[in-house]
């Protein structure tokens, strides 16, 4: 069976979409292939969808493509909720750039659930 965002992914085009209108820089999928050389790496309009757990309950969350948004958090925070075909995406976090110990770096990342009907689609 296949997950919801592999079954919705649209509606994740839509999301990043909508938030790259506002001026954040999401993290888009590409057709780099570790395997192969490309001279060019071409970015597609489908965002890395990586899966959320939290307190809040399960979730999915997008990373800054370039460490960084380009906006800031107040700006992110006011743009949720967003309802996009009967489905509400609601903000439940943010995370900062982060620098590790021996320079390993996390991009700003949102962390999201998306409802229909009051429930947790997952």
């Amino acid at each position: 069976m296949k997950r919801f965002e592999k079954e919705n992914q649209d509606l994740f085009i839509a999301l990043a979409s909508i938030l790259n209108t506002k001026g954040a820089d999401i993290e888009m999928k590409s057709d780099f292939d570790h395997w192969c050389k490309h001279e060019e790496i071409k970015y597609t309009n489908v965002p890395e969808i990586r899966g959320y757990h939290g307190p809040e309950g399960e979730g999915f969350y997008f990373r800054a493509r370039h460490n960084h948004f380009g906006i800031g958090f107040q700006q992110l925070i006011a743009s949720f909720p967003i309802n996009i075909d009967g489905y509400k995406f609601e903000m439940i976090g943010f995370s900062d750039f982060e620098v590790e110990p021996g320079e390993r770096t996390w991009a700003e990342s949102i962390n999201f659930i998306v409802t229909k009907n009051g429930k947790n689609v997952l």
